[in-house]
């Protein structure tokens, strides 16, 4: 036989892992205390306002909320609802992927699997799931099995929006579950895996207790659900007294640390008064929120704060020139509100938004100022950045085949990453030329500064660790206005 080509030269290729992608800022959050999403999930997510409908219904405040977003042109993509639990949550296990279908189900004649629930250890080993005809029937079964094994009421069956669900009969933090096991070996039927219980399938919920809004927003942030931006339910408006995690201080409290920018509305009256300093965009500004954006609406009904959200949430900031403000922009179904001069220039001193009516004609949005004194799209632009530099130089890491020497060549290579990752921010207009409060001028809009490898200490070297990267950066900024002076000689 021949002798092999690679005996003489032998090619061997490796291939680098695809990147990490970044994040998406158009995701909006809405929280809601309203029932039809399980605690073992806590939030659903849509891409459109159809799918909402169907879910919770056109007079619930999820579709009102998701109408204002959805409305938006262009039109962003996705809206999250989050659950916020206001009483006691029973321990709750869903089925999983991998479960059996309905025709399959119906070949367990003698399934087995042991589950505990509230500290009760249930034993199964003659489920017959021969004669259901759905999933109903198959939660039927399970509930009574369960029951009676346990010789009474200790547990509910549903064939729910997820799949079947097995929920305690005791609510409250005391009440425990556990993933289903099926007994192994000739003869048995492991309905564990079949029904979607196993631990690698499920899903489970421990029992809670009656939660708060910010209990509920910490809860979901932990399951690793991702949103960009936050919405209320009209419930959690103008509430600012106590800090028990219930109020508008607090929800925004939590946004300021969880990087996520609240677009909180207002309904209180007290803002347009120039005298009242306890309404809720006062205490917001006063505690320097650079992450939460207060909007102004007479209507209780409305959700203008989603629909500002929504504009946000079209930028594409890989593009160039994408960037926008806030300011004058349209904002589909938001009745824009007849203030007064003063009422309007009462609502910017307490760094507050409002649609607006503006001369006889234009109905806008005006004009997008944080409750810190900040800017919406600055606030915005700067969270994409950050995620834009740490993905873009994990992707250096992650993406080498080698490695990046610990070298002054490996520190200019990780100098080049960061400098893509601003041009970027050029490129979409966040940033531009312009001067450092100190006068220089900044040519390109940024400057890197690096601490070269010779002064860079061994610890840092020996923990394979770089902290010499840094930059400075000039905000493109947005014109909100102009001021025109003229002489006229006849």
């Amino acid at each position: 036989m021949a002798i092999e080509i690679f005996e003489f030269a032998n090619a061997s290729i490796s291939v680098s892992p695809s990147g990490a992608a970044s994040g998406d800022f158009g995701v909006l959050g809405f929280l809601t205390n309203e029932a039809g999403i399980s605690p073992a999930v806590r939030s659903r997510s849509y891409t459109g306002l159809a799918s909402v409908g169907g879910d919770w219904g056109a007079t619930s405040e999820v579709y009102k909320a998701a109408t204002a977003f959805y409305s938006q042109t262009p039109t962003p993509t996705t809206f999250v609802v989050l659950s916020v639990y206001e009483t006691d949550q029973p321990a709750t296990l869903i089925s999983g992927a991998g479960s059996d279908s309905i025709s399959e189900l119906n070949n367990i004649s003698a399934g087995n699997f042991n589950i505990t629930i509230d500290g009760v250890d249930i034993a199964i080993d003659d489920l017959d799931l021969q004669a259901a005809l759905d999933m109903g029937d198959v939660a039927a079964e399970l509930e009574i099995a369960i029951n009676a094994e346990n010789g009474g009421a200790l547990c509910t069956v549903i064939s729910g929006t997820y799949g079947l669900e097995i929920k305690s009969l005791v609510s409250g933090a005391a009440s425990t579950i556990t993933f289903a096991e099926g007994a192994t070996g000739v003869g048995t039927s492991d309905a564990a895996i079949s029904l979607g219980f196993a631990q690698h399938q499920g899903k489970i919920s421990e029992g809670i207790a009656a939660e708060t809004p910010v209990d509920a927003l910490a809860a979901s942030l932990s399951m690793g659900r991702d949103f960009t931006g936050l919405v209320t339910a009209a419930k959690y408006r103008d509430a600012i007294g106590g800090a028990d995690g219930t109020n508008t201080r607090d929800i925004a409290a939590w946004a300021e640390g969880a990087k996520k920018i609240f677009c909180n509305t207002s309904n209180d009256l007290a803002v347009l008064n120039p005298a009242i300093d306890t309404d809720v965009a006062s205490v917001l500004m006063s505690m320097t929120l650079r992450f939460t954006l207060t909007t102004f609406s007479k209507d209780v009904g409305a959700y203008p704060s989603a629909s500002v959200f929504g504009r946000a949430a079209s930028v594409n900031f890989a593009a160039e020139g994408s960037t926008l403000t806030l300011n004058l922009k349209q904002m589909p179904t938001v009745v824009a509100e007849d203030l007064t001069p003063s009422e309007f220039a009462t609502l910017r001193s307490k760094n507050a938004s409002a649609v607006v009516r503006i001369g006889k004609t234009n109905n806008a949005f005006t004009d997008s100022k944080m409750s810190s004194g900040t800017w919406l799209d600055t606030t915005h632009g700067l969270l994409w950045l950050e995620n834009r530099i740490e993905v873009d130089m994990f992707n250096l890491l992650y993406q080498s085949t080698t490695k990046i020497p610990y070298t002054q060549a490996g520190i200019n290579t990780t100098v080049s990453t960061l400098d893509r990752s601003l041009q970027a921010a050029v490129r979409n207009n966040l940033c531009a030329p312009g001067y450092l409060p100190d006068g220089r001028y900044l040519p390109e809009g940024y400057l890197i500064s690096q601490v070269p490898l010779e002064d860079t200490p061994s610890s840092d070297k020996s923990m394979r660790q770089y902290y010499g990267l840094s930059f400075e950066m000039t905000g493109a900024g947005a014109m909100h206005g102009v001021s025109i002076t003229g002489g006229f000689t006849e």
